[in-house]
Protein backbone atom coordinates (compact mmCIF):
# COMPACT_ATOMS: atom_id res chain seq x y z
CA UNK A 1 0.00 0.00 0.00
CA UNK A 2 1.02 3.60 -1.33
CA UNK A 3 -0.01 6.79 -0.32
CA UNK A 4 2.19 7.90 -3.45
CA UNK A 5 2.10 6.69 -7.52
CA UNK A 6 3.43 8.65 -10.13
CA UNK A 7 1.18 8.93 -13.48
CA UNK A 8 3.80 8.91 -16.62
CA UNK A 9 1.87 11.03 -19.38
CA UNK A 10 0.82 8.79 -22.61
CA UNK A 11 2.10 11.71 -24.71
CA UNK A 12 5.47 12.63 -23.38
CA UNK A 13 6.85 9.68 -21.45
CA UNK A 14 9.46 12.18 -19.80
CA UNK A 15 6.59 13.92 -17.86
CA UNK A 16 6.12 12.26 -14.75
CA UNK A 17 3.91 13.58 -11.97
CA UNK A 18 2.54 12.36 -8.47
CA UNK A 19 -0.79 11.04 -7.58
CA UNK A 20 -1.72 10.64 -4.29
CA UNK A 21 -3.98 8.60 -5.03
CA UNK A 22 -4.37 4.49 -5.66
CA UNK A 23 -3.13 3.34 -8.73
CA UNK A 24 -6.04 1.73 -10.17
CA UNK A 25 -7.47 5.28 -9.83
CA UNK A 26 -7.12 6.10 -13.80
CA UNK A 27 -9.00 3.29 -14.80
CA UNK A 28 -11.88 3.97 -12.89
CA UNK A 29 -11.96 7.56 -13.85
CA UNK A 30 -11.69 6.33 -17.14
CA UNK A 31 -15.01 4.36 -16.65
CA UNK A 32 -16.49 7.27 -15.32
CA UNK A 33 -15.21 9.68 -17.94
CA UNK A 34 -17.08 6.86 -20.65
CA UNK A 35 -20.21 6.85 -19.15
CA UNK A 36 -20.94 10.36 -17.86
CA UNK A 37 -18.99 12.19 -21.00
CA UNK A 38 -18.69 15.61 -18.79
CA UNK A 39 -18.43 18.89 -20.60
CA UNK A 40 -16.91 20.25 -17.45
CA UNK A 41 -14.46 19.48 -14.78
CA UNK A 42 -14.12 21.30 -11.88
CA UNK A 43 -10.95 20.58 -9.54
CA UNK A 44 -10.24 21.02 -5.79
CA UNK A 45 -6.68 20.66 -5.19
CA UNK A 46 -4.39 20.31 -8.13
CA UNK A 47 -1.33 18.85 -5.83
CA UNK A 48 1.00 16.82 -7.63
CA UNK A 49 -0.99 17.01 -11.02
CA UNK A 50 -0.65 13.23 -11.81
CA UNK A 51 -4.31 12.25 -11.33
CA UNK A 52 -5.05 15.87 -13.30
CA UNK A 53 -2.85 15.04 -16.46
CA UNK A 54 -4.09 11.21 -16.15
CA UNK A 55 -7.94 12.92 -16.42
CA UNK A 56 -6.90 15.27 -19.40
CA UNK A 57 -5.27 12.35 -21.42
CA UNK A 58 -8.20 10.45 -21.08
CA UNK A 59 -10.22 12.88 -22.35
CA UNK A 60 -8.09 13.31 -25.06
CA UNK A 61 -7.98 9.88 -25.86
CA UNK A 62 -11.83 9.41 -26.06
CA UNK A 63 -12.86 11.95 -27.51
CA UNK A 64 -13.45 14.80 -24.86
CA UNK A 65 -10.75 17.04 -25.87
CA UNK A 66 -13.11 19.90 -25.89
CA UNK A 67 -14.11 19.14 -21.96
CA UNK A 68 -13.04 21.89 -19.51
CA UNK A 69 -10.89 21.35 -16.89
CA UNK A 70 -10.72 24.23 -14.44
CA UNK A 71 -8.21 23.02 -11.47
CA UNK A 72 -7.78 24.93 -7.95
CA UNK A 73 -4.94 25.01 -6.09
CA UNK A 74 -3.13 27.37 -3.10
CA UNK A 75 0.30 27.46 -4.15
CA UNK A 76 1.99 27.65 -7.83
CA UNK A 77 4.51 24.67 -8.52
CA UNK A 78 6.80 24.09 -10.67
CA UNK A 79 5.32 21.39 -13.39
CA UNK A 80 2.20 24.02 -13.03
CA UNK A 81 3.55 25.77 -16.35
CA UNK A 82 3.72 22.77 -18.75
CA UNK A 83 0.04 20.98 -17.60
CA UNK A 84 -1.37 24.86 -18.63
CA UNK A 85 -0.13 24.26 -21.96
CA UNK A 86 -1.92 20.71 -21.94
CA UNK A 87 -5.30 22.33 -21.99
CA UNK A 88 -5.79 22.20 -18.37
CA UNK A 89 -6.32 25.69 -16.85
CA UNK A 90 -4.79 25.66 -13.45
CA UNK A 91 -5.93 28.53 -10.98
CA UNK A 92 -3.50 29.30 -8.06
CA UNK A 93 -6.38 30.73 -5.51
CA UNK A 94 -7.98 29.87 -2.43
CA UNK A 95 -11.50 30.57 -3.38
CA UNK A 96 -12.73 29.44 0.13
CA UNK A 97 -13.15 31.47 3.21
CA UNK A 98 -10.64 31.22 5.98
CA UNK A 99 -13.45 28.93 7.92
CA UNK A 100 -14.02 26.76 4.92
CA UNK A 101 -17.85 27.26 5.53
CA UNK A 102 -18.54 28.82 2.27
CA UNK A 103 -16.57 30.44 -1.13
CA UNK A 104 -15.83 33.72 -1.10
CA UNK A 105 -15.98 34.14 -4.97
CA UNK A 106 -18.74 31.88 -6.01
CA UNK A 107 -18.65 33.78 -9.09
CA UNK A 108 -15.65 31.38 -10.24
CA UNK A 109 -16.87 28.44 -10.30
CA UNK A 110 -21.02 28.99 -10.14
CA UNK A 111 -21.79 29.56 -13.73
CA UNK A 112 -18.65 27.39 -14.74
CA UNK A 113 -20.84 24.23 -13.02
CA UNK A 114 -23.96 25.80 -14.38
CA UNK A 115 -23.03 25.05 -17.64
CA UNK A 116 -24.92 23.37 -20.48
CA UNK A 117 -24.01 19.46 -20.18
CA UNK A 118 -22.80 17.29 -17.39
CA UNK A 119 -20.07 18.74 -14.53
CA UNK A 120 -17.61 16.57 -12.96
CA UNK A 121 -16.23 18.61 -9.48
CA UNK A 122 -13.25 16.74 -7.73
CA UNK A 123 -12.77 17.82 -4.04
CA UNK A 124 -9.49 16.95 -2.85
CA UNK A 125 -7.77 19.92 -1.37
CA UNK A 126 -7.80 20.90 2.19
CA UNK A 127 -11.08 20.03 3.49
CA UNK A 128 -12.87 17.39 1.60
CA UNK A 129 -15.91 17.17 3.84
CA UNK A 130 -16.58 21.21 3.56
CA UNK A 131 -15.72 21.31 -0.19
CA UNK A 132 -18.23 18.79 -0.73
CA UNK A 133 -21.14 20.28 1.29
CA UNK A 134 -19.94 23.87 -0.45
CA UNK A 135 -19.82 22.92 -3.90
CA UNK A 136 -23.02 20.50 -4.05
CA UNK A 137 -25.52 23.58 -3.97
CA UNK A 138 -24.15 24.68 -7.15
CA UNK A 139 -24.76 21.33 -9.20
CA UNK A 140 -28.04 20.53 -11.23
CA UNK A 141 -29.43 17.46 -12.12
CA UNK A 142 -27.06 14.96 -13.95
CA UNK A 143 -23.83 16.29 -12.21
CA UNK A 144 -21.67 13.90 -10.33
CA UNK A 145 -19.71 15.27 -7.14
CA UNK A 146 -16.62 13.28 -6.00
CA UNK A 147 -14.41 13.53 -3.13
CA UNK A 148 -10.98 11.69 -2.47
CA UNK A 149 -10.13 9.89 1.01
CA UNK A 150 -13.37 8.54 1.48
CA UNK A 151 -14.79 4.95 3.25
CA UNK A 152 -18.30 5.12 4.16
CA UNK A 153 -17.85 4.09 7.66
CA UNK A 154 -15.16 4.27 10.46
CA UNK A 155 -15.69 0.37 10.80
CA UNK A 156 -15.52 -0.02 7.17
CA UNK A 157 -12.38 1.99 6.83
CA UNK A 158 -10.76 -0.37 10.61
CA UNK A 159 -11.95 -3.58 9.38
CA UNK A 160 -10.80 -3.61 5.49
CA UNK A 161 -8.42 -0.39 4.41
CA UNK A 162 -6.23 0.81 7.24
CA UNK A 163 -2.55 -1.12 6.98
CA UNK A 164 -4.50 -3.02 4.00
CA UNK A 165 -5.92 -0.64 1.23
CA UNK A 166 -5.67 3.13 2.42
CA UNK A 167 -4.64 4.73 5.31
CA UNK A 168 -6.72 8.02 5.02
CA UNK A 169 -9.71 8.72 5.96
CA UNK A 170 -11.00 12.28 5.61
CA UNK A 171 -14.81 11.63 4.60
CA UNK A 172 -17.30 9.65 5.72
CA UNK A 173 -21.18 8.95 4.50
CA UNK A 174 -21.70 10.35 7.96
CA UNK A 175 -20.18 13.53 6.97
CA UNK A 176 -22.45 14.63 4.11
CA UNK A 177 -25.19 12.16 4.94
CA UNK A 178 -27.48 15.55 5.20
CA UNK A 179 -26.12 17.13 2.09
CA UNK A 180 -26.67 14.46 -0.55
CA UNK A 181 -30.64 14.74 1.68
CA UNK A 182 -30.72 18.32 0.80
CA UNK A 183 -29.10 18.67 -2.92
CA UNK A 184 -30.98 14.46 -3.83
CA UNK A 185 -27.14 12.92 -4.70
CA UNK A 186 -27.29 9.61 -4.88
CA UNK A 187 -24.51 6.88 -4.79
CA UNK A 188 -23.14 6.34 -8.64
CA UNK A 189 -20.72 4.00 -9.31
CA UNK A 190 -19.56 3.14 -5.84
CA UNK A 191 -18.15 -0.58 -5.95
CA UNK A 192 -15.51 0.97 -8.86
CA UNK A 193 -14.47 4.06 -6.63
CA UNK A 194 -14.88 1.95 -3.15
CA UNK A 195 -11.89 0.30 -4.75
CA UNK A 196 -10.36 3.90 -4.68
CA UNK A 197 -11.45 5.16 -1.82
CA UNK A 198 -13.64 8.11 -3.75
CA UNK A 199 -17.30 8.69 -2.86
CA UNK A 200 -19.05 9.01 -6.29
CA UNK A 201 -22.73 11.19 -6.26
CA UNK A 202 -25.13 12.31 -8.82
CA UNK A 203 -27.82 14.92 -8.47
CA UNK A 204 -30.72 13.27 -9.14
Amino acid sequence: MKGHTSYISKITPNFRLTMQQKPEVSGAFEKLLKEIKPKQIVEIGTAGGGTTLSIRETLDEIGLEKTDIKSFEVKEHKWFPEMRKRNIEIIVENIFSHSYKEIEKPEMVESFIGREGTTLVLCDGGSKVNEFIILSKYLKSGDIIMAHDYVDTKENFLENYRDKIWNWREIGEEDIKETCEKYNLKSFMKETFDKVVWVCKIKE
